[in-house]
């Protein structure tokens, strides 16, 4: 494994600190893993604020094929990421490669949904149409207990929407 890096404004960097992985199992120290310092996370989040207008002004198709470009990468990766999961939590194989293909599968559900105007009056006073449209940048805290299906279950959402 390893080595792993944080990746800011589209650059894999070190991390200002570093923390150990420890596989539960044996209690040896799998990796070392990148730590963000305040610093770094203030540059991840200014560079995508710089990056949300041309995402907001990307068309669905293309968000869409996105996704489902991450549900093949994971998908594709199914055995690596599964004995990962094992590694660092301890959990069966086959829970893990659950939750890898579960992932996927969040990803493929996301791409699939259409999220079409809703006309919420249309009157001769007015014209009310509700449209989903993005907002800003999203952050998201993942429990370490499913962390690559939860991640899939908020990370393709705030794609679709912004």
């Amino acid at each position: 494994m390893g080595p792993y890096k944080l990746l800011i404004d589209g650059q894999l960097v070190d991390g200002d600190a570093v923390m150990p992985v420890i596989n539960p199992a044996t209690e040896d120290v799998l990796v070392e893993c990148p730590r963000a310092s305040k610093a770094q996370l203030d540059q991840a989040v200014a560079a995508a604020k710089r990056a949300f207008p041309a995402w907001a002004a990307t068309p669905m198709d293309a968000r869409r094929k996105a996704l489902l470009a991450m549900a093949d990468a994971i998908q594709g990766d199914l055995e690596t990421l599964s004995r990962t999961l094992v590694q660092e939590q301890g959990k069966p194989l086959q829970d893990a490669m659950g939750e890898v293909f579960g992932a996927a599968a969040f990803f493929r559900y996301f791409a699939s949904l259409d999220l079409p105007e809703k006309v919420i009056e249309d009157s001769d006073a007015r014209k009310v149409i509700s449209r989903r449209r993005p907002l800003g940048v999203v952050g998201a805290i993942v429990p370490w207990n499913f962390p690559i299906i939860l991640m899939a279950f908020k990370v393709p959402a705030a794609l679709l929407a912004g």
